[in-house]
């Protein structure tokens, strides 16, 4: 039966500071896996890891085959049609996230913010227990709207052969399947190898020798975010459903024995009805005897109370069984996605609601989004002066250069006042 705190507590206090702390518990251990194989993609490429594979997965191939062309797949009509659901809903829904370029005019000054896609771009599939094709959808659909050229994915082996992966690889237009998981998947697509060219960025979520990796290799390649354990917040008042509450909890336990679930509850006997209603979800029974202090269900004095715990963990999900979910949802802060009312899961999100579930987790809501047509972009910004413009704030720019102790940025700019703006000749226009 999972622990029921009142929130204050010492007892309470103990549980969120570690789930505070779980992120990084195995953090040292994953750094230093993450830079054998960072080192070793760099100085041996694609041999070094086919050894990891043959290490890790068991699976011998030759170095020159890690890269595959996906294989056109026949996969069960049903899968089909949710897989194209899940598709035209993500579609629909992202589409209207396109930032547009601009631009500004003042004057003879025309400044221009201007938005191009990346032109290659990573995506890791997790594969150990299972063939993500979700997770290709989330990362590959915003992609594509945005207006990337190439799109690669790396998984496992195990999951690389899959024809449900193939079928979505070739559905998304994925060019390339790379078979290897883990800290070496990541640092090829970073760094390149022989049958792999380097991307521009990775997007996915992974393990935490997957997250150590994305984040050594920041400045060699854009990354999405750090994503680590997956957690859920549940706040629920006296009208929740216990069951449904215990359901959604079971549901993201389910990910892994490091899930964080937790629920928050204004009433007592609410609390006490739920963890009895999580005993008939073994996922649940196993964690509250092995690990507790990551499955709680804690007691506020009321929903503001709830709401600044919530804001704490600052989770990738939150979950709302309430009378009045929607205001409730609107004061919430520093979340990556907040599911209101009983009709809501938050696992149906992870597949065809049409929100994205690559979400920041670990606490890092506070400054991350969840993943989106505008990971897929970058910004430039283009500046044309005439000579007007610049004799008019020019002297400006260079007393602030003088005060920071940059003559030469101001000599720089005072220049221009000795030379003729050019005219266009007929062989430039």
């Amino acid at each position: 039966m999972l622990p029921v705190f009142k929130a204050g507590t010492e007892e309470a206090e103990g549980a969120l500071t570690a789930i505070e702390a779980r992120s990084a518990a195995a953090s040292d251990q994953a750094f230093r896996v993450a830079d054998e194989m960072i080192a070793g993609v760099r100085s041996r490429g694609d041999a070094f890891v086919a050894e990891q594979i043959a290490r890790f997965d068991g699976v011998t191939l030759d170095p020159s085959t890690i890269a595959i062309e996906p294989a056109i797949s026949r996969i069960d009509s049903t899968l089909a049609e949710a897989i194209e659901l899940a598709i035209e809903r993500v579609e629909a829904f992202h589409r209207q996230q396109l930032p547009e370029s601009y631009t500004w005019r003042d004057g003879g000054s025309t400044v221009t913010h201007r938005v191009s896609p990346l032109r290659r771009v990573g995506i890791y599939a997790p594969g150990g227990r299972a063939v993500y094709v979700s997770t290709l959808i989330m990362c590959a659909v915003p992609a594509r709207i945005a207006g990337v050229r190439e799109l690669v994915v790396a998984t496992p082996p195990a999951a690389a052969v899959r024809p449900e992966l193939l079928y979505t690889c070739a559905r998304l237009g994925i060019q390339t399947v790379y078979r290897s998981g883990g800290a070496a998947g990541i640092a090829a697509l970073a760094l390149g190898t022989a049958t792999l060219p380097r991307v521009d960025k990775i997007v996915g979520p992974g393990n935490s020798y997957v997250t150590a990796a994305k984040a050594r290799l920041v400045g060699s390649v854009g990354i999405d975010m750090t994503a680590g354990p997956t957690e859920l917040v549940v706040i629920a008042d006296q009208s929740a459903d216990p069951d449904l509450v215990a359901a959604d909890l079971a549901a993201q336990a389910e990910h892994g024995s490091d899930s964080a679930v937790i629920c928050i509850t204004t009433s007592h006997d609410v609390a006490e009805r739920i963890a009895a209603a999580c005993l008939q979800w073994d996922v649940l029974v196993e964690r509250a005897a092995g690990i507790a202090p990551a499955q709680v269900v804690l007691v506020a004095a009321s929903i503001d109370e709830a709401l600044d715990i919530a804001r704490r963990v600052a989770p990738e999900h939150l979950a709302i069984h309430a009378l009045d979910p929607a205001s409730i949802a609107d004061r919430a802060e520093d979340c990556g996605a907040i599911y209101c009312g009983p009709f809501s899961p938050p696992a149906s999100g992870d597949y065809v609601v049409g929100s994205n579930h690559v979400l920041p987790t670990s606490g890092s809501a506070r400054f991350f989004s969840p993943l989106g047509v505008y990971d897929f972009v970058k910004r430039t910004n283009v500046i044309q002066l005439d000579a007007e413009t610049l004799a008019s704030i020019g002297p400006m720019a260079e007393t602030i250069a003088h005060f920071e102790g940059l003559p030469n940025h101001a000599r720089s700019i005072a220049a221009r006042s000795l030379v003729r703006e050019p005219a266009l000749t007929e062989e430039v226009r």
